[in-house]
């Protein structure tokens, strides 16, 4: 079928405006609300590339810089309609950050917030801690980590990274509003404090923390407060530990300006968490409790988080200790040992923002401390080249997009935004056009302008995917609140209904709309973080 892909949203004046038709066309045109023709352009022919399967044709709009809603029409075709103006991403963004609210645990949602979205207060109980025999415990709160109603130290404290580091560099998004109940604090420091609050509670008095709590098993599709099993504490882990201390660390550096107190405990908090690391030199990993089902969030080794947290806590301390303590770690001895100035791990290890792998967090924190030393040179020109390779990917397919087919995997669009962060982050060390091109691409795939012509983020776009993988929604039969990040496309296709796809089937197109594709189609907090990361770049 002839279509013409496009960013579904819309479009900042200056940015570059690309759509993407996948059947030749000699010319098109830009269509406003009012049916005029405002812009006549020629089609370029890109050629077929491996992400996509589709034999691609770019059309360019760039001068249109009006504001207003339009649609892009060729061979009459139809594009859906976006918007262009300097507020196209203000509902986005606002969206996106309540969608955090939208998942709180504990204590339910407030008619007035939530809308037909609210829920009874769920998982109060206390959380029995497995294995051990101990008076359960109190960890009522934070927010449910995905599609499921787990609660994960490790993929929260990677959530509220991505949104405080946001703060840090983008200082405008302390102005976002999106309605939830107030405090003192802006918006977004009120909702991430829900989730640092929950992580205190996971953390025991040596200063170690819990991986996760969850139920034994995942729960069917019921709501929230349905779910009554018994809530269990899953082992400690150095991975959950050092990614605690670090992002405690983090919000000290935010929540002083507001709360002095509240500040002075999360850096207490941190320092006990590091102090338990370093009597703890082993690797402390996780793995299920066998027989259990909920999320694992394993790691194969613990020195990126062990990084993130030196580097943390280098950046609010000032204390030489950490960042000998950053150095010490596995990659940086591998890299001086080899003797190339680390390339070794530039483009993998020192830009990666994900749960899995949180080295680039600790960068993160290195470029904020803005002190020059070997390693804050080695990161900044890590994150440069890496940015300059996800240009270099970009030239390859039509839709200038900076992924590669290996990129694919469960969580796809979480990939990117990594990538975009990457861009992002690399183009405030070092201004370049090629950056800012690459990551407006970016975010006009997730937005629309992709083979399956689809928005992946619900309630934003004329085609905005809706059937997410998400219990509560699936429930209460409503459609999903907007503002959620679907995984995305993934070539594994993991689960019983994606295999219904051909197994030729392009990596872009590897993708269903349906509750039952977990595998294609979960949402979760750390794919909507970075997502905000980004947005908050763009104000």
């Amino acid at each position: 079928m002839n279509k013409i892909f496009v960013n579904q949203v819309g479009f900042i004046p200056d940015s570059k405006k690309k759509a993407v038709l996948n059947f030749k066309a000699e010319e098109f045109q830009v269509i406003d609300g009012n049916g005029n023709t405002v812009f006549k352009g020629e089609v370029s022919h890109f050629g077929t590339d491996e992400i996509s399967g589709e034999d691609t044709y770019i059309a360019d709009f760039s001068h249109v810089t009006n504001q207003g809603k339009y649609k892009i029409v060729a061979n009459d075709v139809s594009s859906a309609s976006f918007f262009v103006g300097d507020n196209a991403f203000d509902k986005l963004m606002k969206d996106v950050c309540k969608c955090f609210y939208y998942l709180r645990c504990g204590h339910g949602l407030d008619k007035k917030y939530a809308g037909k979205y609210y829920h009874e207060p769920c998982h109060v109980s206390k959380a029995t801690v497995y294995g051990e025999d101990v008076p359960p415990v109190d960890v009522c709160g934070g927010w449910h980590d995905a599609g499921d109603f787990g609660r994960y130290s490790t993929a929260g404290a990677v959530a509220v990274a991505h949104l405080l580091y946001a703060v840090r560099f983008f200082p405008k998004l302390l102005e976002v509003e999106f309605d939830i109940p107030k405090s003192n604090l802006p918006d977004i420091l009120d909702e991430v404090k829900v989730e640092l609050d929950f992580l205190m509670k996971m953390q025991r008095e040596d200063g170690s923390v819990w991986h996760k709590v969850t139920t034994f098993s995942h729960a069917p599709f019921i709501m929230p407060e349905d779910d009554k099993e018994e809530l269990f504490l899953f082992n400690v882990s150095s991975l959950a530990t050092a990614d605690i201390a670090a992002v405690f660390a983090l919000a000290n550096t935010v929540y002083g300006a507001y709360d002095k107190e509240y500040a002075k405990l999360l850096l207490e908090r941190s320092l006990k968490a590091y102090k338990w690391l370093e009597a703890s030199n082993d690797a402390v990993l996780f793995k299920n409790a066998e027989g259990s089902n909920t999320g694992e969030y394993p790691e194969n080794e613990d020195y990126s988080n062990r990084f993130w947290a030196a580097a943390a806590l280098y950046e609010v301390t000032g204390e030489k200790k950490y960042y000998q303590d950053a150095l010490k770690q596995k990659p940086l001895i591998e890299a001086y040992d080899k003797g190339d100035a680390f390339k070794e791990y530039t483009g993998n290890i020192f830009t990666c923002f994900g749960w899995a792998d949180v080295a680039g967090l600790g960068a993160l924190s290195l470029i904020l401390k803005d002190e020059v030393s070997e390693l804050y040179e080695f990161v900044k020109q890590a994150l440069i080249e890496e940015a300059n390779r996800l240009v270099r990917n970009a030239s390859e397919n039509g839709f200038g997009l900076c992924m590669k087919k290996e990129n694919f995997i469960w969580g796809s669009n979480m990939e990117l935004l990594k990538y975009l962060m990457v861009l992002t982050v690399a183009n405030k060390l070092e201004p370049k056009a090629e950056f800012v091109n690459t990551l407006t691409a970016g975010l006009n795939y997730l937005l629309g302008c992709n083979s399956m012509d689809v928005s992946y983020v619900t309630g934003n776009g004329e085609k905005a995917f809706k059937n997410p993988h998400l219990r509560p929604t699936f429930a209460a039969k409503l459609d999903a609140w907007p503002g959620l990040v679907s995984g995305g496309p993934n070539t594994g296709l993991q689960d019983e209904r994606a295999r219904e796809l051909p197994n030729d089937t392009a990596p872009m197109k590897c993708y269903i709309d349906h509750v039952d594709c977990y595998s294609l189609n979960e949402i979760t907090i750390y794919w909507n973080s970075p997502l905000v990361f980004v947005l908050a770049g763009m104000m």
